[in-house]
């Protein structure tokens, strides 16, 4: 047993950390589907929660233009949001522990904890491009003026921006186990891995620089429910897929070990 340790002492450490990839890279994946179901199901309900709310005659619900855009951050805020939360929660508390756990260990994960850190910049920056400029078209209205410049900033470029910063960072944040693992594996199938992060996140800057070059007034048309919630999805078995192959793999350390072992005990 002292031979089993000492060949590759961080055999169990890597099966402990293949366990909470797995249960990150599930947690991550629900959270795709459960955005993509709820924009398939119930993208009209969410768009009409605050006029259903507080009726279209009081606050800003009744002003013509001004209310429509309120609708339009009321369903950012229920869908596009916990989709950027959720990706940096479970970052942040099940990935970056993990890394922290394998450094108080004596492995090296400098280079994992970076991009989890690098990865909190574009994700930070979606609520930054959404919530910024609202505060200028309200500031406005109060003021009896319109901000024309706001309003096309959310018509034209919106979707653009913020889907394109959500990318770069779920990018970041989905290749740190793999570019953990690869360091000490150097197995293929974390290439295939990689490869699956690269097509989610892709898939989703390629769209949001494409169809989805529309109005946040037109969120509930069936183009984009459709083209968005496939894209959750695929996101989600991209990921669960990745995740799952990351995991396998750092498990795999501690049973080739301990076949080795047992072909030693043999000889």
């Amino acid at each position: 047993m002292v031979r089993f340790v000492k060949d590759q002492p961080d055999a169990y450490v890597y099966s402990s950390f293949g366990s909470r990839i797995f249960i990150g890279g599930l947690l991550l994946s629900l959270v795709y589907f459960g955005i993509g179901i709820g924009t398939y199901l119930y993208a009209q309900e969410i768009m009409t929660l605050y006029t259903k709310r507080f009726g279209g005659g009081s606050d800003l619900s009744g002003i013509p233009v001004i209310g429509d855009l309120v609708n339009a951050i009321v369903f950012i805020s229920a869908l596009f949001l916990p989709l950027t939360g959720g990706t940096m929660l479970i970052s942040h508390f099940i990935l970056k522990r993990t890394y922290k756990k394998l450094e108080q260990l004596d492995v090296d994960s400098k280079r994992a904890l970076l991009l989890i850190v690098i990865s909190r910049i574009p994700i930070l920056g979606c609520s930054v491009v959404t919530f910024v400029p609202i505060i200028l078209v309200v500031e406005a209205a109060m003021n009896g003026g319109m901000p024309g410049s706001v309003i096309g900033f959310y018509q034209t470029s919106y979707m653009t921006l913020f889907f394109s910063l959500f990318g770069i960072g779920a990018f970041l944040i989905l290749i740190s186990p793999i570019v953990q693992l690869y360091r000490r594996t150097e197995n293929r199938s974390l290439i295939f891995a990689g490869l699956l992060t690269f097509i989610s996140c892709s898939t989703i800057i390629y769209m949001a620089n494409g169809q989805w070059d529309i109005s946040i007034f037109d969120l509930t048309n069936s183009e984009f429910t459709s083209s968005f919630g496939t894209v959750m999805f695929l996101c989600g078995i991209c990921t669960f897929t990745s995740f799952w192959i990351v995991s396998r793999n750092a498990k795999s350390i501690l049973r080739y070990q301990k076949l080795h072992f047992t072909m030693r005990l043999g000889e």
